[in-house]
């Protein structure tokens, strides 16, 4: 008898929830998938794990939020707000290696969510963090660090060659700094251009080593007294605010983030105030234009127009609602995305998305990126939803059941772009921010921050490993013929798999939820029998620029092998089948090239479901 071909599933197109399970595309993975990444050769594997940055922290206190600020004198400082703590996470600092989380400021009194926008401060020539946090301030600070050299009774001099207003210490603003190791203010009068400040009035305390930072500015009851405010954001130079218990927006002047009068008429770069229909749920901008969120139905876009009133150039501010469908507002500040100049946004209905131009934003007009995955999205708890955009990926995750999700961007050579959504990773996320090119979560049950995609287990300790229940399950395979029985007796896998996953489990399931029956193999990465070369790593300098994401995301373990099995089966007729594969241990690796069987239509008729 000449042997039958196989049928093979040889690419992955994405994770997809919304067809119904038994009547999709079988190169889908479908619910029930969990911590795989389908790579861009389109092949499934298990995903890399995570490793801590930083010392441990056993405190039930999550990181509330995190950003990366990349500054304008080309320092990249990762920052976390966790209870009542702000800090930075510094790496070399005048020939110091610190490496480690440094406190900017303590003793927050809230429970609220710290946010923050980068604003330009033409006399200091440096930009400035600006932050609110719930209450009826603004708070700033220009992430100036220093480590001390020698200190006489009125001078501090730093390490390194730089001077201290190089690294970004004021020149004409608040000349406070403090010593991080005893929380010590020293106020100085000069000596910015060099390494020495000078005018110190007392340098006590202070000692060689000693980081220095400049103290975090305080503007009180800014822009009125006892007012909330809860959202920021910089257009065009001017801070807007935004609060969670009024229906105003509190535009700054451009040159001076902490005014918020003007004229009448109103003159070119002064502030301005905005009146929505509920309060603001964030910002954004689209080509030149001002965005607001407002409630769960709003988008307002800000409209400046110039006039001449008699002989002056004034202009006015005004803002315009657009036709945005029920709701369709924006959930969260925290999920607003900026992506060059488009925006993208988690909805109330729930859903996400996308928009590009100023004149569609409401209706129907703008696209929405979750409908392969609405059910996850309809389920899902976005509860102090976090988002970002990262290596030609959105990322967004549901801190209440510590899952991430994945949409990959994919554009060819020829400009056609592809998207698809990975399956959910289960992570304990709060918040995501990067450094050195590198993607970092931060807790969402304590202050911890974690390295993404490091190594093939998730660290939970120093000295222990957590395992990656990794699994990927496609979509029901009717081979083409739903309506007729088939059956088979050999399956093949083709795939990638590492020494140490001994146990990578094939499960086939004859019919709806394995009705008829459920099939268990194991693949052995030992078994030399079905072993191969070792596969490439995906390296700088083994692969072309480009080709492959740098950083490890997709990359398989060095010992990693190309493997070829085929399962023998006794044949059992079946409408359709559903395998899935999956591992559940510590330094597991796995992906999977091609799978399928040698299907035929089956010699005997279903005369069990006629009627």
């Amino acid at each position: 008898m000449p042997q039958r071909d196989f049928s093979l599933i040889s690419e992955v197109l994405g994770y997809n929830t919304s067809p119904q399970v038994d009547n999709t595309d079988p190169r889908l993975l479908v619910a029930g998938s969990q911590n795989v990444l389908i790579d861009r050769n389109r092949k499934v594997k298990s995903r890399q794990g995570y490793s801590r940055l930083g010392v441990s922290n056993t405190a039930l206190t999550p990181v509330r939020n995190a950003w990366t600020w990349n500054t304008s004198t080309g320092t990249e400082l990762m920052m976390r707000f966790y209870d009542d703590e702000l800090e930075v996470y510094l790496g070399t600092i005048d020939t110091l290696e610190i490496d480690a989380w440094t406190r900017v400021l303590a003793s927050w009194n809230t429970t609220e969510i710290m946010r923050v926008a980068s604003w330009w401060d033409a006399t200091e020539n440096l930009d400035l963090l600006l932050a609110v946090i719930g209450d009826d301030n603004i708070y700033e600070w220009n992430g100036a660090v220093a480590v001390v050299s020698s200190i006489t009774g009125t001078t501090i001099t730093k390490k390194g060659t730089s001077t201290f207003a190089q690294n970004r210490f004021y020149t004409t603003r608040n000349k406070t700094l403090i010593c991080v190791r005893t929380g010590t203010e020293y106020t100085y009068t000069g000596g910015e251009s060099t390494t020495t400040l000078t005018g110190i009035a007392d340098t006590t305390g202070l000692q060689a080593d000693d980081i220095l930072i400049q103290k975090m500015v305080t503007n009180t009851d800014k822009p009125a007294a006892n007012r909330t405010n809860d959202t920021i954001f910089v257009f065009e130079n001017q801070l807007v605010l935004g609060s969670n218990d009024d229906n105003e927006v509190y535009i700054s002047k451009n040159n001076a983030y902490a005014t918020f009068t003007y004229s009448s008429p109103r003159i070119a770069g002064e502030g301005g105030l905005l009146t929505l229909d509920a309060p603001s749920n964030g910002f954004g901008s689209l080509d030149k234009n001002l965005i607001a969120f407002s409630g769960r139905n709003s988008i307002y876009k800000a409209k400046y127009l110039e006039i001449t009133v008699s002989t002056t150039l004034t202009e006015t501010l005004t803002v315009e609602k657009v036709d945005a469908g029920v709701n369709q507002g924006c959930q969260s500040p925290d999920s607003i995305i900026q992506i060059g100049n488009s925006l993208v946004y988690l909805t109330y209905e729930p859903a996400l998305r996308m928009i590009d131009n100023p004149d569609a934003i409401g209706g129907l007009n703008p696209r929405t990126l979750s409908n392969p995955i609405k059910p996850d999205f309809d389920n899902e708890t976005w509860t102090n939803i976090h988002a970002i955009w990262y290596k030609n990926t959105l990322y967004l995750c549901s801190p209440q059941n510590s899952k991430l999700y994945m949409l990959e961007f994919v554009e060819d050579a020829d400009g056609k772009l592809r998207r698809f959504w990975q399956a959910p990773q289960i992570l304990p996320i709060r918040a995501f921010s990067f450094l050195a090119g590198v993607l970092y979560i931060h807790s969402n049950s304590v202050p911890e921050t974690y390295k993404l995609f490091d190594g093939y287990s998730d660290t939970a300790s120093d000295d222990s490993k957590l395992p990656i229940n990794a699994i990927a399950t496609f979509a029901y395979n009717t081979y083409g013929k739903r309506a007729l029985e088939k059956n088979f007796d050999e399956y093949y896998v083709e795939g990638e798999i590492s020494p140490s996953t001994v146990d990578l489990l094939l499960t086939l399931g004859y019919n709806y939820g394995g009705y008829k029956q459920i099939i268990y193999k194991i693949i052995n990465g030992t078994n030399e029998t079905i072993l191969e070369d070792v596969v490439d790593v995906n390296a700088l300098g083994q692969t072309a620029l480009g080709q492959q994401p740098l950083g490890g995301l997709f990359n398989a373990p060095a010992n990693a092998r190309k493997f070829r099995v085929i399962f023998e089966i006794p044949r059992e007729d079946f409408n359709e089948i559903q395998p899935i594969f999956s591992t559940n241990e510590v330094d597991r690796y796995f992906s999977i090239i091609a799978h399928g069987a040698n299907v035929a239509m089956s010699l005997r008729k279903n005369i069990f479901i006629k009627q």
